[in-house]
Order: C-alpha cells, then sequence, then structure tokens
C-alpha cells in the first residue's frame, strides 16, 4: 500500500509541519474556547490549508495506479476498488492526526478534558470532514474516466476548483438571496445536523455506483 510505503515520508512530514503551524497560529491568537473551535472548524481553514495537501495525497495514491498496476491485477474494478480504498484510508489517516492534535492543543490551551458535548462535537466534525473528502475522491476517480481530456487531465483540481466556488461563492449567496441554506454537494460538510451526514452517505452510495458501472463499461474494450 503506497500510503504506508516509505515514498510517502516527505509527504506525511509536510502535513504533520502544516498541521503543528495552524494550530501554533490559531493557539496564540484564539483566547476563548468557543473562538478556537470556530476558527478550526471555519470553511475558510478547511478549503484553504486542509484540503490542498490531502488532494496532492490523492494524486500521489493515483499515480500509482499504472497500466502496469492494473494488468496485474484480476479486473479493472478491483484496480478501482485499490485506488478507492487507500485514497480512503489516506483521507482517515491524514484526517485522525490532524484531530489528534487538535485535541492536544486544546487540552493545553484550556486545560482539564473535553465534557461529552464537547468531545460528540469533535468526533462529528471529523466525520463529516471523512466523509467530504471521500465526496472529493469519487468525483475526481470519476472525472479521471470521463471522455473528457481536461477532465481526465486535472480531475483533482477541477474538484478542488468546485468545492471551494460552492463553499465560499455558491452557498452563501443562495443563502443571502433566498434567506434559506442550500447545500449542493461537499458544503453538506459543514452541515450541522443529522440530516448532512444522510445526504453525504446518499451521494457516496450513488458516486460509488457510477464508478462500478464506468469501470465496468472499460473492460468492455
Amino acid at each position: 500500500m503506497i500510503v504506508l510505503h516509505k515514498k510517502m515520508l516527505g509527504y506525511a512530514a509536510g502535513c504533520l509541519l502544516l498541521f503543528l503551524s495552524i494550530l501554533s497560529c490559531l493557539f496564540l491568537f484564539a483566547d476563548e474556547e468557543a473562538t478556537w473551535f470556530s476558527n478550526l472548524f471555519f470553511d475558510k481553514l478547511v478549503v484553504f490549508l486542509l484540503t490542498p495537501p490531502f488532494l496532492l495525497g490523492t494524486f500521489l495514491v493515483e499515480k500509482t495506479i499504472t497500466p502496469t498496476v492494473i494488468t496485474r491485477t484480476k479486473n479493472r474494478t478491483h484496480a478501482l476498488l485499490l485506488e478507492l480504498v487507500q485514497q480512503y484510508f489516506l483521507g482517515f489517516f491524514y484526517l485522525t492526526v490532524w484531530f489528534i492534535l487538535l485535541v492536544l492543543f486544546s487540552l493545553i490551551k484550556f486545560g482539564g478534558i473535553f465534557s461529552g458535548e464537547d468531545a460528540a462535537r469533535i468526533l462529528l466534525w471529523n466525520v463529516r470532514f471523512l466523509l467530504g473528502f471521500i465526496l472529493m475522491i469519487n468525483c475526481s476517480v470519476l472525472l479521471k474516466k470521463s471522455n473528457f481530456k481536461l477532465f481526465a487531465s486535472a480531475s483533482s483540481m477541477i474538484v478542488y476548483l468546485f468545492f471551494s466556488v460552492e463553499v465560499l461563492a455558491v452557498v452563501p449567496e443562495l443563502d443571502k438571496q433566498l434567506g434559506i441554506e442550500i447545500n449542493l454537494v461537499f458544503s453538506w460538510m459543514f452541515y450541522d445536523g443529522a440530516g448532512g451526514l444522510a445526504v453525504m452517505f446518499a451521494l457516496w452510495f450513488v458516486l460509488t455506483g457510477g464508478l462500478l458501472v464506468v469501470t465496468k463499461k472499460e473492460e468492455l474494450f
């Protein structure tokens, strides 16, 4: 598994340094607990600081699924699952490290232990972010398998641009114009409620089904 390979050590070290830098800066400027947590789960922080390194990691995994690897697997579906599992694991590991550091910095700054409500809130944010990242993975892989050369060659970048525009421009503008929060795809990761999780699970199911269908059609050629 490339995620655990020594070739990824440089990537892992870069991500760890980024996490420590973000938390150290917030540690210095956020005095109140409410401000601290609102900054940690701020949409702009996720868009500009957490997401790009993650998508870079998924791109590194993607580059390992070469034609040689595909021919050595049972079939293209198996190669697809191999890629998705590695990228899902990367997302899980990436966010686990982030949230462990988040908890440690929080305990150092405010002392004591988290209340049950705070612990549940942190765990829920972790699940939301993970599901959001998984949706990005599926969308990126689906674009890579499209017949449009531009989409296939820049799938991760296109997904990131769509994510950024949706979260920072489209959803706020819809809220401003209509007075209600309308989430599209990735912005559900910031939706405070069980409904957001349900929608993301449904989107994952649809996207995964689409990937399997497209991959099976590829095997006919």
